[in-house]
């Protein structure tokens, strides 16, 4: 019972966060809220049967379903659960209206009112300005290894990039090595973002780079191909070019304690760990006929810039990047051959044709990097908001027509109010964990920064026209409820994949990083050639049933528990 016990408390700790005559309680450490408000039951939810410890990066105990696996008849499958629910009796869209922007902005200035959450959350909302670590990290071999140039804006000699081929001897033998032939380096023009603004007056113009990889076609069943294009926003540490030797490791397990110990990187051979796992999405996807394109958030890699935080700038970024691609305006591009052409000649080179229709596009983010393509979404069909501003003023959507659908692994889209109710110390401590609306609302107010989205990005998800989703059930960015809300919302063809593993994609077991890449693509060229439906899909109608369509198969530093 202690599992449930526990799901209760945390979901009456999210009433409590909402209602100002409890805000004082709701701004005390969780431990100190108590109440007798119920729960309102959700028929989707079935209740949780077991609970079991899980490996990295959670090392804690998760509520879980009873199912058959080859372990045993009733084994535990562990999950992150969402802790807000809406008290009984509640009208309107609990998870919309209780988590927008104005709420945490406000629940943020009653915080500065108290000295107690002042204390506890202050501290980390202020420590979470711009640059991150990198930008100041001159260490020669360090920058080597995460493939940074020398930045000098639209003068940075593209040819110093680090390109697919870099990576076909050993130790990497890479299959994105066979595509360096295809592969043009590209250079966008983005604008300085409002902290930069307004905080540092930093007003030039920045350049964002990655690789283009041009592709096939798709087969459109009818003999023909059919290009599409699929743009890659990666996770906090994915840098495109970055160097990720196979005998590193992201982690190591405690042999005393059992716990997960994540190893520090850069070091003397890795620049970012997982980098592979996501050069072989690239390859499988430019293999099936996409063009890729794969590049550096602002402020990393080799992209330029002094903020890698505002995601909803970067989202802005991709839609700047996509309408870029029809008109040439602030591009530049190193073709294979080593020709560089700018403007509508380098949209062209990479189009192949005329560029103004463009090609149809999905918008593909891991972790971080589905906050931005969220908010690249929510602004592109449901309005595009100034939530980096003091003031919040709202404008008609962008409504760019060739972009089709979202790919998102290790998804952020719920928003904040679906913050998981088991958190760690960790958590708590980095701005996810229970803190997670005031820390959203402060540093939107202290720094003109959306980092994790609030609910703008759910409550437009209606409109998207697609959506893919994939992530681990453990997963420490969103309660399992979070991902199947941001699922039912999408009215057209959809995807959720789930496995048996945390959060990094890079950390799941092979075959199922193998089978979340077929499905992807499976719903890629659905959407493309416009198919009612995508094939192979495992079906499921409540989160049990969800559970129960993971693979047999762990991420291998959590062990299955099996009740007699």
């Amino acid at each position: 019972m202690k599992h449930r016990f526990a799901h209760f408390l945390f979901g009456l700790l999210g009433i409590l966060l909402l209602h100002s005559p409890q805000m004082e309680a709701a701004d005390k450490p969780a431990s100190a809220v108590k109440t007798e408000v119920p729960v309102q039951a959700n028929p989707q939810v079935p209740p949780f049967e077991c609970e079991a410890r899980v490996g990295y990066d959670r090392d804690l105990m998760l509520p879980g379903y009873l199912l058959p696996t080859s372990a045993g008849p009733r084994t535990c499958i562990p999950f992150t659960s969402t802790a807000a629910h809406p008290p009984a009796g509640y009208r309107g869209d609990f998870y919309v209206d209780e988590f927008s922007d104005a709420k945490l902005r406000a629940r943020w200035q009653r915080c500065k009112a108290d000295k107690g959450c002042y204390d506890r959350v202050y501290k980390q909302v202020m420590a979470r300005h711009p640059p991150n670590r990198e930008y100041n990290d001159r260490d020669p071999r360090h920058r080597f290894l995460l493939g940074k140039v020398e930045e000098k804006g639209g003068d940075t000699d593209l040819k110093s990039i680090r390109r697919p081929g870099f990576f076909a001897t050993a130790p990497y033998d890479e299959p994105i090595a066979s595509a360096d032939a295809q592969t043009y380096i590209v250079e966008f023009t983005a604008p300085a973002e409002p902290y930069e603004r307004l905080h540092r007056n930093l007003t030039a113009d920045i350049k964002l780079r990655g690789w283009y990889i041009r592709g096939a076609g798709i087969d459109d069943g009818k003999g023909g191909k059919m290009r599409a294009l699929i743009v890659m926003s990666g996770g906090g540490g994915d840098r495109v070019t970055a160097i990720d030797d196979p005998s590193d490791v992201l982690y190591s397990i405690d042999a005393k304690t059992g716990a997960s110990i994540l190893n520090s990187f850069p070091n003397k051979t890795t620049g970012a760990k997982g980098q592979a796992a996501w050069r072989r999405v690239q390859d499988s996807l430019h293999r099936a006929g996409f063009d890729v394109l794969a590049f550096d958030r602002r402020g990393i890699g080799i992209s330029g810039g002094f903020s890698d935080t505002n995601t909803l700038q970067q989202g802005r970024d991709l839609l700047n990047i996509v309408a870029s691609l029809r008109t040439g305006i602030g591009l530049r591009a190193l073709a294979p051959n080593g020709t560089i052409s700018l403007g509508r000649n380098a949209a062209t080179a990479l189009r192949g044709d005329t560029p103004d229709a463009g090609l149809p596009v999905l918008l593909l983010g891991n972790s971080r990097g589905t906050m931005a393509t969220s908010w690249a979404m929510t602004m592109n069909f449901d309005k595009d908001c100034s939530y980096d501003q003091a003031t919040i003023a709202c404008k008609p959507a962008v409504a760019d027509r060739t972009i089709e659908g979202a790919i998102l692994v290790a998804e952020f889209s719920a928003g904040a109010g679906h913050v998981p109710a088991e958190t760690t110390a960790v958590d708590d401590g980095r701005g996810p964990g229970r803190d997670r609306g005031l820390f959203i609302g402060g540093i939107e107010v202290e720094h003109s920064i959306v980092f994790f989205p609030s609910s703008a990005t759910l409550a437009g998800t209606s409109k998207w026209p697609s959506a893919f989703f994939a992530r681990g059930l453990w997963c420490y960015a969103s309660g399992l409820e979070g991902t199947i809300d941001s699922y039912d919302r999408v009215k057209g063809l959809k995807d959720l994949v789930v496995v048996r593993g945390p959060h990094p994609y890079e950390t799941w077991p092979e075959e199922e990083q193998q089978r979340m890449q077929e499905r992807m693509i499976a719903y890629a060229q659905a959407v493309v050639l416009g198919r009612d439906g995508i094939p192979g899909r495992r079906t499921w109608s409540n989160m049990k049933e969800l559970v129960a369509t993971t693979s047999d198969v762990w991420e291998p530093s959590t062990h299955p528990t099996v009740e007699r």
